[in-house]
């Protein structure tokens, strides 16, 4: 199978899921951090944040954990959409939590997807909210499904 065509005049709408703890936040900031999709003081706020936080370098998953609670608990409770381009596309991703009592949230985030990223920690390997997250956007009929395995 190919890369997915440009859908929506050339935007990608795509949601990050798996189990929590296995990084999901951490790659939507990963790849906004890498595609300069950064306001000076957006990465200002969180390196001040990191080090509040006792974090040795820069934590990339403040950057869609915004809600107060969310930071306090180190874990994606909400929704957080975020948008950045390429020359060549443009994506809206949606970052979904990964507790299985915010597994509605998830649905809300895929339902709109047109690709989805599974995030599966190489350490713990596939759980039960992986499966319920592969299934779920499966079912919300998310054309692409891409498997990362992540943390190696």
């Amino acid at each position: 199978m190919g890369a997915p065509e440009p859908i929506h005049g050339g935007l990608l709408r795509f949601v990050t899921a798996g189990s929590v703890d296995d990084g999901k936040s951490t790659l939507i900031g990963r790849l906004l951090h890498d595609s300069k999709g950064l306001f000076a003081d957006q990465l200002d706020a969180i390196e001040s944040a990191s080090r509040r936080r006792g974090f040795g370098g820069v934590d990339l998953s403040l950057i869609t954990d915004g809600l107060l609670s969310e930071r306090e608990q180190g874990i994606t409770i909400d929704v957080a959409y975020r948008y950045f381009a390429t020359p060549a596309r443009k994506f809206i991703i949606g970052d979904s939590p990964g507790h299985v009592e915010y597994t509605r949230n998830m649905v809300t985030a895929a339902s709109t997807a047109d690709l989805a990223i599974l995030l599966v920690d190489a350490r713990s390997g596939i759980v039960e909210q992986t499966r319920r997250h592969a299934y779920l956007a499966h079912w919300l009929g998310v054309p692409e499904l891409v498997l990362a395995v992540n943390k190696m």
